[in-house]
C-alpha cells in the first residue's frame, strides 16, 4: 500500500482515526463489488461507470447511498439506455442504496455539456454540479474502458478551464498565478450547496434536515477546501530550480493529479506541508463524524429528527460540535497557520 500523507500524520499509531480507516477499506471493498458486477456490462471505448459521494471519496460507512453514473464519451446511442437499466437493476440486487431524489445520479450522463457549457444559460445547477463534482470526488469502477474514458473526459474538462483562463493565456503566464476560471467555479459550486440546502428543507418539509445539515458543515465544506486548495497548490509549488516558463499543459497535469486523490487525501498532504500541528484537530474530528455515520442508531437518529427537536438531541449536539470544531481548524488552516497559505487565501479567497 502506497505511504499517503495521512500516513505519515497518523505515525505509528495504528489505531488512530480508526473510522476513517475503516471508512477507506470498506470503499475499496465495495469498488471492488462493483467492479464485479459490471464486468461485461459497459461500451469498451466511450462508456465510464464513475461513482460520486462517500464511495469515491473513501468514506463509505453503514447506510450510504450509491451515486453513480453511465458517463458517455462518445455517441449517443440507444443501448445506453440499456445498459443503465440493467446496472440499476444489479444494483438493487447487490443491496446499494439508491441515489438521492434529485436526478443528477442513477442515469446516463454525456460528456459535451461537461465540458463546453461551463457559465452561462445552458449550465444549469445539475450540470454544474456533475462537473465539479467529477473533479472534486469521482472515481471510475474498474471495468473495461472506464478509467480511460473518466480521464479523458476529467482532462478535457480541465483544458477547458486553464485554455480560457486570462492569467494563462499567451505571454500573460506566471508561476505564482492561480487557476481563477476553475476556482470561481468551485467557490459557486460551494455556495450552491449551501443555497440548495436551504432550498432542499423547504421542498422536502425538513426531511433528513439534521443529517443534511451535519453533512453540509463535514463532507460538503470538506470538498470546497479540497477544490479551493487545489486552485492555491499551483502558487504553493515550490519552483525554485526550474525556469519560470511552464506550458499550460504542465498545470493542467497538475490539477489532473490533484483529481486523482479523495478530498481527505488531498487536505492531508495540505496539512503535512504547512500546518502539522493541526493534524490532530482536523482528522480527529472528520474520525469522530465518520463513527456517527457509521452508527446506525445515531444515523438514523440524524436522519429523523426535526428541526424543531435537533437542539435539545444530544446526537445531533454532538455532531454540530464536532463540525465547529472541524470549522475552527480549517479556519486555522486558512487564515493563520502558514503565512504563504494566508497570502494566497487573502489574495484570491474573496476576490
Amino acid at each position: 500500500m502506497a505511504d499517503t500523507a495521512l500516513d505519515r500524520l497518523r505515525g505509528s499509531n495504528a489505531s488512530r482515526w480508526s473510522h476513517i480507516a475503516k471508512a477507506e477499506a470498506s470503499s475499496a471493498e465495495r469498488l471492488k463489488a462493483l467492479s464485479k458486477l459490471a464486468d461485461g456490462l459497459l461500451p469498451t471505448d466511450e462508456g465510464s461507470f464513475v461513482v460520486f459521494g462517500s464511495l469515491a471519496r473513501g468514506e463509505y460507512t453503514t447506510g450510504s447511498d450509491l451515486d453513480w453514473t453511465l458517463l458517455i464519451d462518445g455517441r449517443a446511442d440507444s443501448l445506453h439506455l440499456q445498459i443503465v437499466h440493467k446496472l440499476t437493476s444489479e444494483l438493487e440486487t447487490a443491496g446499494f442504496g439508491k441515489p438521492g431524489p434529485t436526478e443528477v445520479f442513477g442515469g446516463l450522463i454525456f460528456s459535451h455539456d461537461l465540458v463546453h457549457a461551463v457559465g452561462g444559460d445552458e449550465d444549469s445547477n445539475k450540470n454544474m454540479t456533475r462537473r465539479l463534482l467529477l473533479l472534486l470526488e469521482s472515481t471510475p469502477v474498474n471495468v473495461a474502458g472506464s478509467e480511460d474514458a473518466h480521464a479523458r473526459i476529467v482532462q478535457a474538462i480541465l483544458n477547458r478551464y486553464v485554455q480560457e483562463d486570462a492569467s494563462f493565456i499567451g505571454s500573460n503566464k506566471r508561476p505564482d498565478r492561480i487557476p481563477r476560471f476553475l476556482l470561481n467555479d468551485v467557490v459557486r459550486f460551494w455556495r450552491t450547496m449551501a443555497v440548495d440546502y436551504a432550498n432542499k428543507y423547504r421542498a422536502r418539509a425538513g426531511q433528513k434536515w439534521a443529517l443534511r445539515n451535519i453533512k453540509l458543515r463535514m463532507s460538503r465544506k470538506l470538498l470546497f477546501v479540497s477544490g479551493f486548495f487545489m486552485c492555491l497548490s499551483w502558487a504553493l509549488e515550490d519552483r525554485s530550480e526550474q525556469h519560470n516558463d511552464y506550458e499550460a499543459q504542465d498545470l493542467v497535469d497538475h490539477l489532473l493529479a490533484w483529481t486523482k486523490r479523495p478530498p481527505l487525501q488531498s487536505l492531508a498532504d495540505i496539512v503535512e506541508r504547512y500546518a502539522p500541528h493541526l493534524a490532530s484537530e482536523v482528522f480527529d474530528n472528520y474520525d469522530e463524524f465518520l463513527a456517527i455515520l457509521d452508527s446506525e442508531p445515531s444515523r438514523n437518529r440524524l436522519q429523523d429528527l426535526s428541526p424543531e427537536a435537533a437542539y435539545e438531541d444530544q446526537i445531533f449536539l454532538e455532531a454540530r460540535e464536532i463540525a465547529s470544531r472541524f470549522d475552527a481548524a480549517l479556519t486555522e488552516l486558512l487564515f493563520r497557520a502558514n503565512p504563504t497559505v494566508t497570502k494566497l487565501v487573502e489574495k484570491y479567497g474573496v476576490f
